[in-house]
């Protein structure tokens, strides 16, 4: 049986979650060039994840998956394209979802799986705006 768990992040796991990110960034939204999430790679590695609170899943050692929060918004929650579909991102909402009784995030509106994701998950649509660093349309979504 693989052993698997959801973990508190540290500095050191900052540089294998941005590829995770990298990765699963470009697969999950191609409607916006490869190019852009090239481009914000250091931002998150040097930025956004360093003042986030971050939770791993790993599986026999390896990330497979992480969520970020900033106080009640859930600013990101990625799994790596091979591992998708099983039940991860599931396992990290729930442990998110544990920590706050209130959660928002945004998501693209193109993005439907992951649109779907949070639907599934309790999630609702309260409000639509346009992401500024892309020009996307996203939903404003909310649970709690």
């Amino acid at each position: 049986m693989l052993q698997c768990r959801v973990r508190g992040g540290t500095s050191r796991d900052i540089p294998a979650m941005a590829s995770l990110w990298l990765e699963a960034s470009c697969e999950a939204h191609d409607f916006v060039p490869d190019t852009f999430w090239h481009s914000q790679r250091s931002a998150m590695q040097e930025a956004y994840l360093p003042s986030a609170e971050n939770y791993i899943y790993e599986q026999e050692g390896d990330i497979k998956g992480f969520v970020s929060l900033h106080e009640a918004t859930l600013a990101a929650l990625f799994v790596t394209p091979m591992s998708q579909n099983q039940g991860i991102g599931r396992a990290l909402l729930d442990h998110a979802k544990s920590l706050r009784p209130m959660l928002e995030l945004h998501v693209y509106r193109k993005n439907a799986g992951a649109v779907r994701f949070y639907e599934v998950n309790g999630f609702v649509i309260v409000g639509e705006s346009e992401d500024t660093h892309t020009g996307e349309p996203e939903w404003f979504m909310r649970f709690g």
